[in-house]
């Protein structure tokens, strides 16, 4: 009786942890890439208000704006003016770690903030 309990366990415990091998989740992929986000400027915001990249992605910003702006990403010291009704695409590799903000210098709030990082995504949110 004993040994068929112990078979038993034994046989459960060989089962249950070939179906955890095979039905465990793959782990994410984190290996630099290309990244691309639309983001538009409009009534004092920023669209999407979000974005992730990870650290050694090309990151492209295609961004449109309802007004003139100059936009700036803190951390990179990125500047571009923005026209209405025109693409303006800033292109960078993530390649520092933190949360850096999105702003129109002087001239009103500050859009989005992101954040690069080893194994984190970054934002750039409002």
């Amino acid at each position: 009786m004993a040994v068929r309990v112990l078979a038993l366990i034994s046989i459960s415990v060989l089962v249950l942890g070939g179906l955890f091998l095979l039905l465990r989740p793959a782990p994410p992929d984190t290996s630099p890439g290309e990244r691309s986000f639309d983001l538009e400027i409009r009534d004092n915001g920023m669209s999407p208000e979000e974005i992730s990249v990870h650290e050694g992605d090309r990151v492209t910003l295609n961004i449109t704006a309802e007004r003139p702006v100059e936009i700036h990403v803190h951390g990179y010291d990125l500047e571009e003016e923005v026209e209405p009704g025109k693409d303006t695409e800033i292109l960078f590799e993530a390649e520092l770690t933190g949360r850096f903000p999105m702003e129109v210098p002087n001239r009103g709030p500050r859009y989005g903030g992101g954040a690069w990082g080893p194994g984190r995504g970054a934002a750039l949110e409002r």
